[in-house]
């Protein structure tokens, strides 16, 4: 029995394989990096942002989600499928890697075997895990041709070099097990052929292939075996080198600028929106660049984005606006983009082609075009937006989407005053009464009627000031929820007060309508406010008042963290029990469907505390909507001011959103924010179940079970 090694350029020639292998390699790689150096400096047209901060843990980001594949594992069987891929095609790479080191890297002074690995042991594992790792990538390939050619999701649309891109990789993964297996059946050592071996079965793909060819005498130095050996050998050279080359060109970019996107990721609170650089001074010009009307007005960043995108569109599935039938699409929010940054014809929502008029064609000519003057948005696309996270949270590419609608609603809202009959209703009411509701400041404090709770203005300093927020304090429905909280924390002995008249609307809604000035003017107005009195803790019910005092008041001057806690009610609920301050004891013989509201959820990270605390009240049986629950769970359809516009689809996101929390039919959908109350009781009457299905704040639960009846 001769020993196991492998023999580099078997039946090609070495000087014939190496010229082809690198000629064609080096020729590949100058391509490569043309179309990569074409693409920065795409991107550096770009305003600039700066993204070089906290190095170290960008690295750190980088390696996890592109060798950890962490995001794209969150959507587990698509997930399953491109790390087969991806992992497979890596492991592939890597025996190349081996292979040309060993041929052409070794140190002729020391002798012509120096240097040499694959033989013996080391080669009969080595071709055994090439061939275990070489099924997996071809398993991920089928599985996802039959993902998107049989089964047909319908969160995928159909590119130009999707299909060539797949077909070529299959030929590379395929074409090598049939080179493999012809090497085997063909290959003599020492005039005994390598078939007759017992090592050649390590090879345990390839020589399956090799029992197949002796059969069909294909094998034992057969002249068509060998020759289709040769035309094979170049073949998969030469495709499998030009699908290298190809990347920058297709949508296979994002193998190489999804992982750069991970390292670029932004390092600010997730709850948190860009600020206006230098918006201060631009407000002043008398043609000030505020937002985005056209491709220019992206930065580098929001650039790199678009070539980032896989088209997954697992931002898609997870849209709200989109289940409820509105125009938009987190996906084709980017994609659209994408096609005019190259230049290309844009694929619309319904995926028709559409070309932008322009003076020219080509890469670089549609920067100036009004993306919605020409008609690739319309107005329910950018308004019916929740602002909610979801696409964010799903997308493995970590591309900003809820920045780029803010932006392009930035525009429409202090440029070109061009918003929706609601949002205009909203900003006016914020500017002229300091809320949204509209109504006097004045009665800003009357849900309080009775309860004997202090202001900030007689005590001065307290351990807790409640900020009640705007729904709380406008909303009927709401100030029973202020109430409960307020009971609580007299029952509990907890110190705290109210700023009742000076209390103002925190800005959110402002924001994230796109009307930046006017949350300035409220943030900064409430961080001198809350600047003038000295408190431990700032506690509120509103999910939204929430995420501004504790993710964005920073950026103007807020000194949460500082000087102050921002808690939302349901951890200070969780830490009084916890702390038998409060102490449940009266039962709740409710079923209860938990709802996670976005703005304490996905963007800040609190699901936990409320569960807990429901948990805590004796009787209460907790339930979770099935797969919509913590970071995946469906917004209710009021973020991003929509709490006040009409809904813009075929059915409401907050119908939807309630029919997901009682699939297990609670008798009561408990909910920790304002917002998601008002939608959850308009939601009820609309779908019917308004008698059957209660709907309750966690306090209102926890006072019910604290209160000796």
């Amino acid at each position: 029995m001769t020993e196991a090694v492998r023999v580099i350029y078997w039946n090609i020639g070495e000087v014939l394989g190496s010229l082809t292998v690198y000629l064609t390699a080096l020729a590949a790689m100058l391509v490569l990096f043309y179309g990569i150096l074409r693409d920065i400096a795409t991107w550096r047209k770009g305003r600039p942002e700066s993204r070089l901060d906290a190095l170290g843990s960008r690295a750190s980001e980088y390696l996890v989600q592109s060798l950890g594949q962490k995001k794209t594992m969150q959507d587990r069987r698509p997930g399953m499928m491109h790390a087969l891929i991806f992992f497979g095609f890596l492991g592939l790479f890597i025996g190349t890697d081996v292979i040309a080191v060993e041929e052409d890297f070794t140190i002729p002074l020391l002798g012509a075997d120096a240097g040499k690995i694959l033989v013996g042991d080391f080669y009969r594992a080595y071709e055994t895990i090439l061939d275990a790792v070489g099924l997996l990538f071809v398993a991920g390939l089928i599985w996802a041709y039959w993902r998107r050619y049989k089964t047909r999701d319908n969160r995928l649309h159909e590119r130009q070099y999707d299909r060539e891109a797949l077909l070529s990789l299959i030929f590379v993964g395929v074409s090598g097990y049939f080179i493999e297996g012809l090497r085997i059946a063909n290959q003599t050592i020492a005039g005994v052929p390598v078939y007759t071996q017992s090592w050649a079965v390590q090879s345990f793909v390839g020589y399956g292939l090799a029992v197949i060819m002796y059969a069909i005498g294909l094998g034992n130095g057969s002249s068509i075996g060998l020759g289709l050996h040769v035309g094979l050998w170049f073949a998969h050279t030469i495709v499998s080198l030009a699908f290298i080359a190809a990347i920058p060109y297709t949508g296979l970019r994002h193998l190489v600028y999804t992982p750069l996107n991970a390292f670029f990721k932004r390092t600010r609170p997730k709850g948190a929106l860009a600020v206006i650089p230098d918006f201060d001074a631009e407000i002043e010009k008398d043609e000030p660049q505020l937002g985005v009307a056209t491709l220019n007005d992206l930065t580098w960043k929001q650039r790199l984005d678009l070539d980032s995108c896989m088209s997954c569109g697992r931002c898609q599935s997870v849209c709200p606006a989109h289940a409820a039938g509105a125009n938009l699409s987190p996906k084709f929010l980017i994609t659209k983009l994408a096609d005019m940054q190259r230049g290309d014809s844009v694929t619309m929502n319904d995926g028709s082609q559409k070309m932008p008029v322009a003076d020219t064609s080509g890469r670089g000519a549609f920067d100036a075009i009004a993306l919605l003057e020409q008609g690739f948005y319309d107005e329910n696309e950018i308004w019916s937006c929740t602002t909610c996270g979801a696409c964010i949270e799903e997308c493995p590419a970590l591309i900003d989407h809820v920045d780029l609608v803010v932006d392009m609603r930035r525009n429409l809202t202090m440029i070109k005053s061009e918003v929706p009959s609601g949002v205009k209703r909203v900003l006016d009411g914020i500017e002229r009464t300091s809320n949204p509701w509209r109504l006097p400041q004045r009665e800003r404090a009357n849900w309080a009627a009775g309860l004997n709770i202090p202001t900030m203005a007689e005590k001065g300093e307290v351990e807790v000031l409640f900020w009640v927020g705007c729904a709380p304090s406008y909303d009927d429905r709401s100030k029973k929820v202020a109430r409960a909280m307020a009971q609580l924390m007299q029952q509990a002995g907890v110190d705290f007060a109210i700023l009742g008249g000076e209390e103002c609307c925190t800005g959110d809604p402002a924001r994230r309508m796109g009307e930046e000035l006017l949350f300035k003017q409220q943030a900064e107005t409430n961080v001198q406010t809350l600047g003038q009195y000295k408190f431990t803790q700032l506690v509120t019910t509103c999910a939204h008042c929430y995420n501004s005092h504790q993710n964005e008041y920073v950026q103007f001057g807020g000194k949460a963290g500082v000087d102050y806690q921002v808690v939302h009610h349901t951890e200070f609920l969780a830490q009084l029990v916890q702390d038998k301050k409060l102490i449940p004891v009266t039962p709740v013989n409710q079923k209860v469907a938990y709802h996670d509201p976005c703005y304490i959820g996905r963007y800040n990270d609190i699901y936990d505390a409320p569960r807990e605390l429901l948990s805590s009240i004796p009787g209460i049986e907790l339930v979770e909507a099935p797969d919509r629950n913590r970071q995946r769970a469906t917004c209710c359809g009021g973020g991003g001011g929509n709490v006040w516009m009409e809904s813009w689809g075929d059915k409401k996101s907050n119908v939807i959103r309630l029919e997901q929390l009682t699939v297990e039919k609670p008798d009561t959908v408990a909910v920790a924010c304002p917002f998601c109350m008002v939608m959850f009781e308009d939601a009820a009457k609309t779908s019917g179940v308004d008698e059957t299905v209660a709907r309750q704040d966690v306090a209102e639960l926890l006072l019910k079970s604290v209160t000796v009846s």
